[in-house]
């Protein structure tokens, strides 16, 4: 026995000592940490045990052993088994690039809505060199001198800024940029230097440097935001930013350029390239607080300056719960009342964009029409499986995403949602077929993993599809057809797959797609297995 058997023994006997039922535990360490779960025996997300330390002393130890010796390039996944009578099998690999199992095969692939860098410039954003406009820059500076003196009337002081830019050298950060900022953003600038003291002459947020804005431009890919562009996010669509029409519906845009923030994990951003009802240089905001689209702040930098100096003069804080966004979510318990019931009770059907149904037994999604901008419905409930969903969703609606979980529904309800770009079905117990949904022109992702389907190989002609989720007797019945995923931007092995039924999938299909895999140059993924009675 060598050293890694010893390792997986002795954490195995550990494992099964903790038991307070018989389980398993599927864990994935990382440079970055580890995320594990727990199951019962009958394969149920569930608390089943306690262990010293959660078992993560072995487990690193494990890793350390397993990397040293074979390398890897992915997450070090481990699967522990066991009884209470103390039989135990420890399963682990460092060739598994992830948990679950996944391959992507086009890493340029995008999602809809979901910009790669290099946007076009708006026409609006091309510098010509000219000065900045000297009637803004005269309100801007007369803002922040008002601004001063209502500080140093109302609190007796008032903050000291460092003096702005020159023309030259506003003109030197923009030529980093590749762009002209907004004309009362320059004559900020050409003003102060920035706002460090955090003085409040943008309410809650603080001109950063020039220095620092091109810092933050060129972090990563250009830009600001980037929120959820992985394939396999659990949030793929991208929901409007309200007020509807100003912000173009992208999760990341080029022409966003941060200059600001609140200290506190919030930035402000200027939209050189709006959407139709938007204005050039209107601000926005992301950060910690804020989940789902970037926000819409005001319409201009000035309007924040004279909002700011306005509040001053009546003796007042600045307040910006005039830009609070309203909640794109509803969630909702529907309990013993009607879907029907439950919309009618919402308190702003017009926000809506997102719907999360809970302690649901029969539902029709039709019972959703009061909200005319839905683009996502789930309805999963760890408490409760919903009976039966009628996924007939109303003409006219633009829902790009469902998620159900249930004991019965019926796929084709959904062929007539011409919108419908994500999908994921689960929890139903009689099989279903889903040739139907070829007939869906945007249906891009399709996770069936959790799904009882007596077609699977209908998939092969879903004509838009790019991104596939499928358990591992649903892989084997596809590619046993002969089918490869060449035209496929990305796949899962879902299901709970155990470590060998990963690490058989993912050989079988680096060997399909030998010229797109994940660049490992290792055909053959390896583990180990051991077990043991404590």
């Amino acid at each position: 026995m060598d050293k890694i058997e010893a390792a997986m023994h002795e954490l195995g006997a550990e494992f099964a000592a903790g038991l307070d039922q018989d389980g398993s535990m599927q864990a994935a360490l990382s440079g970055y940490g580890r995320r594990s779960q727990t199951y019962d025996a009958a394969g149920n997300g569930a608390l089943i045990g306690r262990w010293d330390d959660d078992l993560s002393p072995g487990l690193r130890d494990l890793m350390g052993l397993v990397t040293a010796g074979a390398g890897g390039t992915g997450e070090f996944v481990v699967e522990l088994s066991g009884t209470r009578a103390g039989d135990y099998v420890v399963s682990c690999s460092a060739d598994l690039l992830s948990l679950p199992p996944r391959v992507v095969l086009d890493a340029d692939y995008r999602y809809p809505n979901h910009p790669a860098p290099g946007m076009a410039k708006p026409a609006a954003a091309a510098n010509d060199g000219r000065p900045t406009d000297p009637a803004v820059l005269a309100e801007v500076r007369a803002l922040v001198a008002e601004f001063l003196a209502q500080r140093d009337r109302l609190y007796g002081e008032s903050p000291r800024f460092a003096p702005g830019h020159s023309e030259a050298e506003i003109l030197a950060v923009e030529e980093q940029l590749g762009v002209r900022l907004p004309e009362d953003l320059r004559a900020l600038y050409r003003t102060i230097h920035d706002d460090g003291q955090e003085s409040g002459l943008l309410g809650r947020f603080s001109p950063a440097s020039l220095e620092q804005v091109v810092r933050w431009y060129h972090e990563g890919d250009p830009g600001s935001y980037g929120w959820d562009d992985g394939l396999f996010e659990d949030d793929p669509v991208v929901f409007e930013t309200h007020p509807f029409g100003h912000v173009r519906r992208l999760s990341r845009d080029d022409w966003w350029v941060t200059f600001a923030s609140d200290h506190a994990g919030n930035f402000a951003a200027v939209d050189l390239d709006p959407a139709g009802l938007g204005s050039y240089g209107q601000v926005l905001t992301f950060g910690r607080d804020v989940w789902g689209p970037i926000q819409y702040v005001a319409p201009s930098v000035r309007h924040l300056m004279r909002s700011v100096v306005a509040s001053l003069r009546d003796h007042a804080r600045w307040d910006d719960g005039s830009w609070t966004t309203p909640n794109h979510e509803w969630s909702v318990d529907v309990g013993r009342r009607t879907l029907a019931e439950a919309v009618a009770a919402a308190p702003d059907p017009s926000v809506v964009q997102a719907a999360h149904l809970r302690a649901v037994t029969r539902v029709r999604l039709a019972d959703l029409a009061a909200f005319p901008h839905l683009r996502a419905v789930r309805i999963l409930d760890v408490r409760q499986k919903a009976e039966h969903v009628d996924l007939a969703i109303p003409t006219g609606l633009p829902v790009e995403q469902v998620h159900v979980v249930a004991a019965r529904f019926e796929p084709e309800r959904l062929a007539a949602t011409p919108t419908l770009g994500y999908l994921t079905l689960a929890g139903n117990t009689e099989p279903v077929s889903v040739a139907a949904l070829a007939a869906l022109p945007n249906l891009v992702r399709l996770d069936l993993a959790d799904a009882a389907v007596t077609d699977v190989v209908a998939v092969a002609g879903f004509p838009a599809l790019r991104v596939l989720g499928l358990n591992a007797r649903q892989w084997e019945a596809l590619l046993d057809t002969g089918w490869t995923p060449g035209r496929l931007a990305a796949i899962e092995l879902g299901g709970r797959a155990s470590v060998p039924e990963a690490a058989a999938w993912l050989t079988r299909i680096r060997a399909l797609v030998a010229d797109r895999t994940d660049g490992t140059g290792q055909p053959v993924v390896r583990y180990r297995t051991v077990r043991g009675r404590r």
